[in-house]
C-alpha cells in the first residue's frame, strides 16, 4: 500500500512498507513476553525515482483502535534512531541483518570512537 509523505520543501516521497527496504524491525511479542512487543516502530529506506534515499519510521501497534503512523526522518535521525535501538537489550538488540542494513545507509556507524 503506497502512502505519500510530504518533505519540508513540500516534495512528496510515495512510500510503501511492502516494497520500500526494512532497516529496523521491532521485536512483534515473541514467545513469551506477555504483553511486551505489542507496539513499535520500525524504519524503512526508501530510494526515490531521484536516486535520494529517503528514511522513515512505521509505528504499528496489535491493539485495536491503534493507528499507525508514519514519519519522515532526516538522515541523523534515522541515524541517531539506530544508534538508540544498538543501545538496547533482548529482543530489543539489533540482529546480524539489521546491523548490516544500517552499515550500507550509514558506514561506519557502529565504530568505536572512543
Amino acid at each position: 500500500m503506497t502512502r505519500i509523505l510530504m518533505t519540508p520543501e513540500g516534495k512528496k516521497v510515495a512510500i510503501n512498507i511492502m516494497t520500500d527496504t526494512a532497516v529496523y524491525s521491532a521485536p512483534q511479542n515473541p514467545p513469551t513476553t506477555g504483553n511486551h512487543y505489542t507496539s513499535g516502530n520500525d524504519l524503512y529506506a526508501h530510494k526515490a525515482r531521484s536516486g535520494r534515499v529517503y528514511f522513515y519510521t512505521y509505528f504499528w501497534s496489535m491493539w485495536h483502535g491503534t493507528e499507525s503512523q508514519y514519519d519522515l526522518l532526516t538522515e541523523d535521525e534515522a541515524r541517531q534512531f539506530l544508534l538508540q535501538k544498538a543501545q538496547g537489550s533482548g529482543h530489543e538488540v539489533l540482529s546480524r541483518g539489521e546491523v548490516e542494513q544500517a552499515e550500507e545507509y550509514f558506514p561506519g556507524i557502529f565504530d568505536e570512537n572512543a
